[in-house]
């Protein structure tokens, strides 16, 4: 076994005794591949292609510098290589350098206009960097040239539309219906449409969305919320103040028990409790998407 590999098994092993939820092999199959590319290289030191594959692999598990190495090295054995600015970009996305990223993979889209994993990475860069509006126009790149866009694609321009301001609602709106052409029932892409619906106070579009929701998803925490919420907005405030009065009870009584599942923020509660509104319904929804990352 290399050093590399035993270093970071006795860190997983160490971890694991302090942290006993960590999967110890989780990256047993990364440290194998390693392993055995340490070998090949080390019998083909200029290999290009074994030194991107060892260097991906020591992106994945966050090894940045170690990558790093591995990039520089293709670059100087082959400056020209067609791929290296898209490993190269990823890598510095990944390591949290978004800028350098994004100078990379823009230079990669303008000889491949079609790499959707480019316009992908170049989005979640452009995200960190707060520029929502150019992060959505990425994602929409992606979707459009990605045979296979997954729903998460949408999920991602949706939030990015949202983020870009209340101007982008309808695209945003869009960009669900179009999610939902390919994914029927994809509840991600179902919940955003309920709360763009509620956002603009539009009670039959989030009742049509809620109806393809499964009834046992429905008793979720989160549910629960948008149910009350579309009370709300429908114009039984009444109904919806006692709604919010019962969560926000039961929120601070079980608020040391509370699991991974969402929860609404107590203050959001709080504040439907105090002032319950068709306004302030709709306010806290999209409070709520705001606040939500691609």
């Amino acid at each position: 076994m290399s050093r590399y590999s035993l270093r970071f098994l006795c860190l997983l092993l160490v971890c694991s005794a302090l942290l006993p939820g960590l999967p110890l092999y989780a990256h047993q199959d990364l440290l194998l591949q390693i392993e055995q590319l340490d070998e090949q290289i080390s019998s083909d030191p200029q290999n290009t292609e074994l030194l991107i594959r060892r260097g991906d692999l020591y992106r994945r598990h966050g090894d940045w510098n170690a990558a790093k190495i591995d990039f520089q090295m293709v670059r100087e054995l082959s400056p020209d290589h067609p791929s290296i600015d898209w490993y190269e970009g990823r890598l510095l996305v990944a390591s949290g350098q978004n800028e350098a990223g994004i100078i990379l993979l823009t230079r990669l889209l303008e000889q491949d206009d079609h790499h959707s994993g480019a316009y992908l990475v170049r989005a979640e860069a452009r995200w960190h960097l707060q520029q929502a509006l150019l992060a959505a126009q990425d994602y929409q790149f992606a979707i459009d040239t990605s045979e296979q866009p997954s729903p998460s694609f949408y999920r991602s321009l949706v939030l990015s539309l949202v983020a870009a301001g209340a101007d982008y609602t309808d695209q945003a709106i869009t960009a669900v219906n179009d999610g939902l052409k390919l994914f029927s029932t994809e509840i991600s892409l179902l919940g955003l449409g309920v709360d763009l619906s509620l956002s603009q106070k539009n009670a039959p579009q989030a009742q049509l969305y809620l109806e393809k929701v499964p009834s046992r998803l429905k008793a979720l925490p989160q549910w629960q919320f948008r149910q009350m919420i579309l009370v709300c907005v429908k114009g039984d405030v009444e109904m919806a103040a006692e709604r919010f009065s019962l969560m926000l009870t039961e929120l601070q009584s079980n608020g040391s028990q509370r699991t991974g599942t969402w929860q609404p923020p107590l203050d959001l509660i709080t504040g439907l409790v105090v002032n319950t509104s068709v306004d302030e319904c709709s306010r806290a929804t999209w409070e709520t998407l705001r606040k939500q990352q691609p």
